[in-house]
């Protein structure tokens, strides 16, 4: 099996890549932020590059380029979930299923109007403050629709939460 990374067209192409980083990726304090790619980009925002003829993914190639080789069938995953990041210790393996649950996970909580807090807050003035009109005030207040707010007072919905 060949290391590509010894091929003189892939150190090229390295050199080419390491371009379209931020200029201060190697500051000490870039370290732990998203690296965001400074080349050309998908419309879902992730970074494209060309090698070779080839359109690759910018943060896969940058999986290589500072970790190693990406085996067959695996995934390169963003801990920070910004498509744009290139930066090597926000990138993992992972396998398909794997990027689906980070995508799904995603997906809930930015479609999410309530967070625990909030509903321990919801559940206490249902529980101790009731008044005429309470459910339409909360539904209002948090912009959710009253079902959302009977859903939780029925415990239909975050029951596993206790005020």
């Amino acid at each position: 099996m060949y290391d590509i990374k010894k091929f003189k067209s892939f150190q090229n192409f390295k050199k080419r890549s390491l371009i379209k980083l931020p200029k201060n990726y190697k500051d000490p304090e870039m370290e732990n932020h998203c690296w965001n790619w400074q080349g050309a980009k998908n419309k879902d925002g992730y970074g494209l590059i060309k090698w070779g003829g080839i359109t690759y993914n910018a943060h896969r190639i940058s999986y290589i380029i500072f970790k190693k080789l990406i085996p067959i069938n695996k995934h390169i995953r963003h801990t920070c979930n910004n498509p744009s990041c290139i930066n090597p210790k926000h990138l993992i393996l992972g396998t398909a299923s794997d990027n689906i649950i980070d995508m799904i996970k995603i997906n809930i909580r930015c479609n999410q109007k309530l967070n625990e807090e909030a509903v321990k807050v919801i559940k206490w003035m249902l529980k101790y403050k009731y008044e005429k009109e309470l459910i339409q005030k909360l539904a209002n207040l948090y912009k959710v629709s009253k079902t959302t707010i009977y859903d939780i007072k029925s415990n239909r919905t975050w029951y596993w939460m206790g005020i």
